[in-house]
Protein backbone atom coordinates (compact mmCIF):
# COMPACT_ATOMS: atom_id res chain seq x y z
CA UNK A 1 0.00 0.00 0.00
CA UNK A 2 1.32 3.49 -0.76
CA UNK A 3 2.40 5.07 2.48
CA UNK A 4 1.02 8.31 1.83
CA UNK A 5 -2.60 7.03 1.61
CA UNK A 6 -2.13 4.97 4.67
CA UNK A 7 -2.05 8.04 6.77
CA UNK A 8 -5.57 9.66 5.47
CA UNK A 9 -8.42 6.11 4.97
CA UNK A 10 -9.48 6.29 8.61
CA UNK A 11 -11.13 9.89 7.74
CA UNK A 12 -13.94 9.13 4.68
CA UNK A 13 -14.91 6.04 3.66
CA UNK A 14 -16.13 5.36 -0.09
CA UNK A 15 -19.12 4.22 1.41
CA UNK A 16 -19.90 7.44 3.30
CA UNK A 17 -19.89 9.31 -0.06
CA UNK A 18 -22.13 6.47 -1.87
CA UNK A 19 -24.65 6.99 1.00
CA UNK A 20 -24.01 10.64 0.48
CA UNK A 21 -24.90 10.87 -2.72
CA UNK A 22 -27.56 8.11 -2.55
CA UNK A 23 -25.21 5.77 -5.08
CA UNK A 24 -23.97 8.52 -7.49
CA UNK A 25 -20.37 7.36 -6.54
CA UNK A 26 -19.54 4.35 -8.02
CA UNK A 27 -16.16 3.01 -6.83
CA UNK A 28 -16.95 0.42 -4.01
CA UNK A 29 -13.74 -0.01 -2.51
CA UNK A 30 -11.70 1.62 0.26
CA UNK A 31 -10.99 5.42 0.78
CA UNK A 32 -7.30 4.64 -0.63
CA UNK A 33 -8.65 3.44 -3.85
CA UNK A 34 -10.22 7.11 -4.27
CA UNK A 35 -6.95 8.17 -3.73
CA UNK A 36 -4.88 5.98 -6.44
CA UNK A 37 -7.30 7.02 -8.89
CA UNK A 38 -6.41 10.72 -8.51
CA UNK A 39 -2.58 9.99 -8.26
CA UNK A 40 -2.77 8.15 -11.59
CA UNK A 41 -4.16 11.36 -13.13
CA UNK A 42 -1.91 13.78 -11.49
CA UNK A 43 2.02 13.84 -10.63
CA UNK A 44 2.95 13.41 -7.24
CA UNK A 45 3.68 17.24 -6.24
CA UNK A 46 -0.15 17.86 -7.47
CA UNK A 47 -0.86 14.80 -5.46
CA UNK A 48 0.31 15.69 -2.34
CA UNK A 49 -1.31 19.36 -2.43
CA UNK A 50 -4.32 17.81 -3.21
CA UNK A 51 -4.11 15.43 -0.18
CA UNK A 52 -3.34 18.86 1.88
CA UNK A 53 -6.47 20.67 0.30
CA UNK A 54 -8.55 17.58 1.03
CA UNK A 55 -7.49 17.60 4.71
CA UNK A 56 -8.08 21.67 5.56
CA UNK A 57 -11.36 21.59 4.00
CA UNK A 58 -12.12 18.73 6.32
CA UNK A 59 -11.29 21.31 9.65
CA UNK A 60 -13.46 23.67 8.05
CA UNK A 61 -16.07 21.65 7.27
CA UNK A 62 -15.87 20.34 10.44
CA UNK A 63 -15.17 23.81 12.12
CA UNK A 64 -18.00 25.69 10.76
CA UNK A 65 -20.81 23.16 10.61
CA UNK A 66 -20.47 22.09 6.93
CA UNK A 67 -21.02 18.63 5.34
CA UNK A 68 -17.19 17.14 5.60
CA UNK A 69 -17.95 14.40 2.94
CA UNK A 70 -18.83 17.16 0.39
CA UNK A 71 -15.79 19.59 1.64
CA UNK A 72 -13.36 16.39 1.61
CA UNK A 73 -14.48 15.33 -1.84
CA UNK A 74 -13.57 18.33 -3.87
CA UNK A 75 -10.72 18.86 -1.76
CA UNK A 76 -9.11 16.10 -3.33
CA UNK A 77 -10.70 16.21 -6.63
CA UNK A 78 -10.04 20.02 -7.36
CA UNK A 79 -7.03 19.67 -9.10
CA UNK A 80 -7.40 16.50 -11.02
CA UNK A 81 -7.05 17.73 -14.05
CA UNK A 82 -3.97 20.63 -13.46
CA UNK A 83 -1.11 18.24 -15.24
CA UNK A 84 -3.13 17.39 -18.36
CA UNK A 85 -1.81 19.52 -20.74
CA UNK A 86 -3.58 22.31 -22.55
CA UNK A 87 -4.38 20.46 -26.11
CA UNK A 88 -5.78 17.51 -23.81
CA UNK A 89 -7.89 19.56 -21.57
CA UNK A 90 -9.54 21.41 -24.77
CA UNK A 91 -10.29 17.70 -26.44
CA UNK A 92 -12.23 16.11 -23.61
CA UNK A 93 -14.38 19.33 -22.64
CA UNK A 94 -15.33 19.29 -26.05
CA UNK A 95 -15.66 15.40 -25.84
CA UNK A 96 -17.79 16.18 -22.89
CA UNK A 97 -20.08 18.77 -24.54
CA UNK A 98 -18.57 21.58 -22.22
CA UNK A 99 -16.21 23.88 -24.73
CA UNK A 100 -14.38 26.73 -23.33
CA UNK A 101 -15.64 30.31 -23.25
CA UNK A 102 -14.68 33.06 -25.23
CA UNK A 103 -13.90 34.78 -21.81
CA UNK A 104 -11.60 31.35 -21.13
CA UNK A 105 -9.63 30.87 -24.49
CA UNK A 106 -6.72 33.48 -23.02
CA UNK A 107 -6.47 31.92 -19.57
CA UNK A 108 -5.01 28.27 -19.91
CA UNK A 109 -4.19 28.17 -16.43
CA UNK A 110 -7.74 27.84 -15.45
CA UNK A 111 -8.40 25.34 -17.60
CA UNK A 112 -7.95 22.48 -15.28
CA UNK A 113 -10.47 24.33 -13.21
CA UNK A 114 -13.37 24.02 -15.83
CA UNK A 115 -12.48 20.55 -16.56
CA UNK A 116 -12.05 19.33 -13.37
CA UNK A 117 -15.73 20.70 -12.50
CA UNK A 118 -16.60 18.34 -15.53
CA UNK A 119 -14.73 15.35 -14.67
CA UNK A 120 -16.63 15.45 -11.09
CA UNK A 121 -19.69 12.75 -12.93
CA UNK A 122 -18.08 12.30 -15.85
CA UNK A 123 -15.50 10.26 -14.04
CA UNK A 124 -16.50 9.95 -11.29
CA UNK A 125 -19.90 9.86 -11.73
CA UNK A 126 -21.02 12.46 -8.91
CA UNK A 127 -23.72 14.47 -10.20
CA UNK A 128 -23.97 17.76 -7.90
CA UNK A 129 -23.86 21.13 -9.12
CA UNK A 130 -23.12 22.93 -6.60
CA UNK A 131 -19.43 20.74 -6.07
CA UNK A 132 -18.91 21.09 -10.28
CA UNK A 133 -19.28 24.99 -9.30
CA UNK A 134 -17.10 24.93 -6.38
CA UNK A 135 -13.87 23.05 -8.73
CA UNK A 136 -14.90 25.12 -11.68
CA UNK A 137 -14.21 28.80 -9.92
CA UNK A 138 -11.43 27.62 -7.57
CA UNK A 139 -8.64 29.12 -9.06
CA UNK A 140 -11.02 32.45 -9.82
CA UNK A 141 -13.20 33.47 -7.36
CA UNK A 142 -16.75 34.42 -9.20
CA UNK A 143 -19.79 36.22 -7.30
CA UNK A 144 -22.26 34.34 -5.30
CA UNK A 145 -20.12 31.32 -4.56
CA UNK A 146 -21.28 29.01 -1.64
CA UNK A 147 -19.39 28.83 1.72
CA UNK A 148 -18.19 25.18 0.38
CA UNK A 149 -16.70 27.01 -2.99
CA UNK A 150 -15.41 29.78 -0.61
CA UNK A 151 -13.54 27.00 1.81
CA UNK A 152 -12.28 25.12 -1.89
CA UNK A 153 -10.75 28.89 -2.67
CA UNK A 154 -8.67 29.51 0.22
CA UNK A 155 -7.83 25.91 1.21
CA UNK A 156 -6.25 25.27 -2.39
CA UNK A 157 -4.75 28.45 -1.22
CA UNK A 158 -3.19 27.46 2.30
CA UNK A 159 -2.94 24.22 2.60
CA UNK A 160 0.23 22.54 4.01
CA UNK A 161 2.37 22.01 1.29
CA UNK A 162 2.18 25.68 0.37
CA UNK A 163 4.80 27.80 1.02
CA UNK A 164 5.08 31.53 0.51
CA UNK A 165 6.04 34.58 1.76
CA UNK A 166 2.36 35.80 4.17
CA UNK A 167 1.54 32.19 4.04
CA UNK A 168 1.09 31.71 7.83
CA UNK A 169 -0.57 35.08 8.22
CA UNK A 170 -3.35 33.69 5.80
CA UNK A 171 -3.57 30.00 7.21
CA UNK A 172 -4.52 31.69 10.88
CA UNK A 173 -7.26 33.76 9.43
CA UNK A 174 -8.68 31.09 7.43
CA UNK A 175 -9.41 29.50 10.85
CA UNK A 176 -10.17 32.32 13.00
CA UNK A 177 -12.27 33.96 10.37
CA UNK A 178 -12.97 32.53 6.85
CA UNK A 179 -15.54 35.51 5.10
CA UNK A 180 -12.70 37.78 5.95
CA UNK A 181 -9.43 35.61 4.50
CA UNK A 182 -11.64 34.97 1.70
CA UNK A 183 -11.02 38.51 0.44
CA UNK A 184 -7.53 39.01 1.47
CA UNK A 185 -6.74 35.69 -0.51
CA UNK A 186 -9.41 36.96 -3.37
CA UNK A 187 -7.55 40.45 -2.98
CA UNK A 188 -3.77 38.89 -2.89
CA UNK A 189 -4.34 36.78 -5.72
CA UNK A 190 -5.49 39.64 -8.15
CA UNK A 191 -2.35 41.98 -6.71
CA UNK A 192 -0.17 38.53 -7.68
CA UNK A 193 -1.46 38.66 -11.38
CA UNK A 194 -0.96 42.42 -11.73
CA UNK A 195 2.28 42.89 -10.19
CA UNK A 196 3.56 40.25 -13.25
CA UNK A 197 1.12 43.24 -15.61
CA UNK A 198 -0.88 39.77 -16.73
CA UNK A 199 -4.60 40.51 -17.20
CA UNK A 200 -7.03 39.26 -15.10
CA UNK A 201 -9.75 36.61 -15.97
CA UNK A 202 -13.57 38.24 -15.43
CA UNK A 203 -14.71 35.91 -12.93
CA UNK A 204 -11.64 37.57 -10.67
CA UNK A 205 -12.48 40.69 -11.30
CA UNK A 206 -16.73 40.08 -10.64
CA UNK A 207 -15.68 38.30 -7.77
CA UNK A 208 -14.00 41.41 -6.44
CA UNK A 209 -16.45 43.94 -6.92
CA UNK A 210 -18.85 41.64 -6.03
CA UNK A 211 -17.17 41.06 -2.19
CA UNK A 212 -16.27 44.47 -1.68
CA UNK A 213 -19.88 45.05 -2.16
CA UNK A 214 -20.15 43.31 0.89
CA UNK A 215 -21.76 39.82 -1.12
Amino acid sequence: MNPTTGLFSNFVKVSDFSCLYAGHFPLSTDFDSLLTRVENHIGRERFLHSVGTYHTMLLLAQMYGKDPFAAGLIGLLHDIAHDFSSAKITRMLERYGAPLSGEDLKFPQIWHARLGAVMLEAVFGIHSPELASAIRVHSTGAPGMTPLARFLFVADYVEPTRHFDGVERFRKMVFSDPDTAFLCILEDKINHVRSKQLPLHPDSVRALKFYTKGG
